[in-house]
């Protein structure tokens, strides 16, 4: 009788409420699939992550393990695995250092600066890489972001890795060069710092990030989202990216909008494009056996409500795949190398794609109004109209010919006519200035 009252305990609270499921166990489910949990998914009472061929993870508050026992569900508990990988792994602290010393070795492209602090005080550090790293440029935006969920590690490490091989090569490696003089680029290594420290999936209030944005159908703006979320919603703000990815761990893929829907994206052709554009140059991801090319659509292998990648596509004209670049989530420091090596000319290519668009810039300044899009070739569509802020718009879009019809409040529209070319990346990224 006991067990049955909790699960229907973890149902009536979830019903009641809306806010993220507090995460207190995080076991793995064997050979089975989530609609066995299907009651409680329904009830917002666990989450689901990482479905494959050989099972499932699931978290939730405590009595979970206790109400698996009582339907007679294999599980693993995954706090119990050995803590022996995590002890060579850096501090937060020993991350700042790193990044402020990549920043003085290359100060003049570099740029650190926090977005905000974590529930536990630690500043969310980003890294501005751009060659007049001072100025705000007319340039296309880019941005990663790592460790969200903070036991999935590998992604930290590999973007300071490219902080700092970045602050090491510029101005002797040529594509690197390029890719700075032509581009501003954000990084934040560590979107959950408390989470690290503890080797937990959520931050310090037991709430998934990935599960704490805005809902496409459900866009509760005003809910109370947890800090760390608040802090990188008032960033994209602030900015105008135009391409982004998250890095996460627990299996290999790249992962494309939507998440919290069948239905597709409205340029789902192009999101397949960018994520082959990762996926092609990892040589374990390309072969996934899991996944057809190493990428899936978020949906189709499972439902995410609340995730960042959709949150920052739909709101943000900024288009985000996500990013699963280890098996193992914590796997030994000694191993790092090896993943960046494997990884490092799939992220500078995902880089070079922000170029596959093109914008306007307003010579009058803090203009805002809409830029109405339609592709003339190699297909006539509309693809809809798009706001715009600060006298400034780009888009990522896929290789054609395409009209531009840009409206302000007051004024005669204008239309201009842009191309775009996939493989001439930095001829690209134009934007087009007009009065």
């Amino acid at each position: 009788m006991r067990k049955i009252l909790f699960s229907l305990a973890l149902i009536s609270v979830a019903s009641q409420a809306s806010a993220s499921v507090k995460i207190e166990e995080e076991l793995f489910i064997f050979g089975q699939k989530p609609e066995i949990v299907r009651e409680l998914i329904e009830a917002g009472s666990v989450e689901v992550d990482h479905v494959s061929s050989e099972g499932f993870e699931l978290y939730g508050s405590k009595g979970l393990s206790k109400y698996l026992d009582s339907k007679k569900i294999p599980y693993f508990d995954m706090k119990s695995v050995s803590k022996s990988a995590f002890s060579d792994y850096p501090s937060h602290t020993e991350i700042t250092n790193k990044l402020k010393a990549a920043e003085a070795k290359n100060p003049g492209i570099m740029k650190l600066f926090s977005i905000g602090k974590s529930v536990k005080g630690k500043e969310l550090w980003v890294m501005k890489i751009s060659d007049n790293v001072n100025v705000d440029e007319i340039e296309p935006e880019f941005k990663y972001i790592s460790s969200m969920h903070g036991d999935e590690i590998t992604g930290r490490e590999m973007t300071v890795s490219l902080i700092q091989e970045i602050a090491a090569k510029y101005g002797s490696d040529s594509e690197l060069t390029e890719l700075v003089n032509n581009s501003e680029i954000y990084i934040m290594p560590s979107m959950n710092p408390d989470g690290s420290e503890r080797k937990q999936r959520a931050n310090a209030n037991g709430t998934d990030l990935n599960r704490d944005f805005p809902d496409l159908k459900d866009p509760n703006i005003a809910g109370n989202m947890q800090i760390e979320n608040q802090h990188v919603m008032k960033f994209q703000a602030s900015r105008k990216f135009s391409l982004s990815a998250n890095f996460h761990g627990g299996t290999i893929v790249a992962n494309y909008p939507w998440d919290s829907t069948y239905d597709r994206h409205p340029l789902d052709g192009l999101v397949k494009e960018l994520s082959l554009a990762y996926a092609e140059l990892n040589p374990e991801m390309r072969s996934s056996r899991e996944f057809a090319g190493g990428i899936t659509n978020g949906a189709d292998w499972y439902v995410v409500k609340g995730g960042m990648q959709d949150w920052s596509c739909f709101f943000y004209n900024d288009l985000q795949i996500t990013l699963e670049v280890s098996h193992d989530k914590w796997p030994n420091y000694s191993e790092i190398p090896g993943f960046y090596k494997s990884n490092r000319e799939s992220m500078v290519n995902y880089m070079k794609q922000v170029h596959r668009g093109a914008g306007i810039k307003i010579k009058r300044p803090n203009i805002s109004g809409t830029v109405a899009i339609k592709q003339i070739s190699p297909v006539a569509k509309n693809l809809g109209s798009y706001a715009f802020s600060s006298s400034e718009f780009y888009k990522v879009l896929p290789e054609g010919q395409y009209s531009y019809t840009v409206s302000e409040k007051n004024k005669a529209a204008k239309e201009i006519t842009v191309f775009i070319e996939r493989d001439k990346v930095f001829s690209n990224g134009n934007f087009t200035v007009i009065d």
